[in-house]
């Protein structure tokens, strides 16, 4: 009986050895893998469309003070905007001079152009300050100019004259003139 409870103390041992290796083992494999990392990535675009626009203010209007004196609107903000990299190019023209209602009398139109607050990192620049209308040359348009040399908006004066000469050898009435504000990428 003695080599029995020798064999059960051998296999108990070898047993426990076992036991202690299998232990041992998952134990460095949960440390090996605890020490390993994995990262992994995700990117975020946005798209940004292209876009330019011109907005204009509401019409006005103004009542002739009866002297000979040219009679000149406040400066009305066009609002200007374009995110092209290479900028815009603005542009307001009218096709006429102002025109009386009945068709049969016309006074000039002076147009000038001011930078006024501007946004962004675009340099803005007028290129055609000032024009007129002279219809008594057949001269019946008139335009003037801004740009801009990248991503930006801003506010464009536009001032609108009528020119009276003398007052008295024009007719009492409605004068219209229209304005358009024209914007195109470079």
């Amino acid at each position: 009986m003695s080599s029995i409870p020798g064999e059960l103390e051998m296999k108990a041992y070898q047993f426990f050895q076992r036991s202690c290796a299998l232990v041992l083992t998952l134990l460095v494999a949960g440390v090996a893998s605890a020490q390993q990392s994995q990262t992994d990535s995700q990117g975020f675009k946005v798209i940004v469309p292209a876009n330019i626009s011109i907005t204009a203010p509401d019409a006005v209007e103004l009542t002739h003070d009866q002297s000979d004196n040219n009679q000149t609107f406040p400066a009305q903000s066009w609002i200007v905007k374009g995110n092209l990299l290479n900028g815009v190019n603005v542009s307001f023209a009218t096709a006429s001079p102002f025109v009386h209602t009945s068709g049969n009398f016309k006074r000039d139109a002076g147009l000038a152009l001011a930078l006024g607050t501007t946004q962004g990192p675009a340099t803005w620049t007028i290129t055609t300050p000032t024009d007129a209308t002279n219809y008594g040359n057949s001269v019946d348009s008139a335009s003037v100019a801004a740009s801009s040399n990248g991503v930006g908006r801003a506010d464009l004066d536009l001032t609108v004259t009528f020119v009276t000469e003398q007052f008295g050898i024009f007719a009492a009435g409605d004068y219209n003139l229209t304005v358009v504000g024209t914007v195109a990428g470079n």
